[in-house]
């Protein structure tokens, strides 16, 4: 049996989002699909792995914060699963002082709402890498392009999607990476980063295209900056798009300068 590849490096990643986004059930998702659990547990049936205390199984939502990790390539996740009720807002903020970057996950169908503008807006405060999982792409209802364009408006201006949903509400819903080494999105998302790089607009302006090593590379640094972010498509249900999360989390969010230190401090 081959060995696992060694852990070189830890990233502390909370996953954060207004109650009922499904940040439980992603956590729950990724947990399984990494191998961790050998059942998928659900927040209706109270046996997820986050949700452990009694009022949290009874009223199917996370009181307190609750850390999980699973192994993806030689880095380890820790997953730190936040409350999304806003009655438990000081449970988030303690909890963002020990993160290297968070997941802010969105319904497709809800989009933006009440809580996720004050985690977005506290999470750009500490220049954190935030990473977006738009969540429930098989719901009826479910928006793509119209959603990132409110969400444009009212979180983040500099979005850089790297999956797209196919037959978004419907149970066919599904993803489909976005590369750059297609040249028309890598474009797209050069003209996003020139906003915020110069290396970048210089290379928008004058030419020619980047290759698509630069625009990873701007990207990463961007990302790591708290300025840029990367946007998924998906579904914690049926599994739709979450390794392409797991793989940006593990490529896009450097660990905190040093490796002991985390990023986030509260102020």
């Amino acid at each position: 049996m081959p060995s696992s590849p060694r852990v070189s490096r830890t990233l502390n990643i909370g996953v954060l989002a207004h109650v009922d986004a499904g940040k439980t059930s992603l956590t729950e998702r990724l947990l399984y699909d990494a191998g961790v659990i050998d059942r998928l547990g659900s927040v209706d049936a109270g046996d997820t792995q986050t949700d452990t205390g009694e009022i949290e199984r009874r009223r199917g939502i996370t009181v307190r914060t609750a850390v999980a990790s699973l192994t993806a390539g030689d880095t380890q996740i820790n997953l730190i699963d936040t409350p999304g009720h806003s009655d438990f807002i000081a449970e988030v903020e303690r909890a963002l002082g020990v993160l290297d970057g968070a997941v802010l996950v969105l319904s497709a169908v809800e989009g933006v709402q009440a809580q996720t503008r004050v985690l977005m807006k506290t999470l750009r405060r500490l220049r954190l890498p935030v990473l977006l999982f738009i969540n429930k792409i098989d719901r009826a209802g479910a928006r793509d392009e119209g959603l990132l364009a409110d969400i444009r408006r009212a979180l983040a201006p500099h979005l850089v999607p790297l999956t797209e949903v196919r037959a978004p509400g419907t149970r066919n819903a599904h993803v489909r990476p976005r590369s750059f080494d297609d040249p028309g999105v890598r474009a797209e998302a050069a003209e996003v980063l020139a906003e915020i790089d110069d290396a970048m607009l210089a290379r928008v302006v004058d030419g020619p295209l980047p290759s698509a090593e630069e625009v990873w590379a701007a990207l990463a640094a961007r990302t790591a900056e708290g300025l840029a972010h990367p946007v998924f498509f998906g579904s914690a249900l049926s599994g739709a798009g979450v390794a392409d999360l797991v793989e940006g989390v593990a490529r896009l969010v450097p660990p905190a300068p040093g490796g002991t230190e985390p990023r986030g401090t509260v102020f």
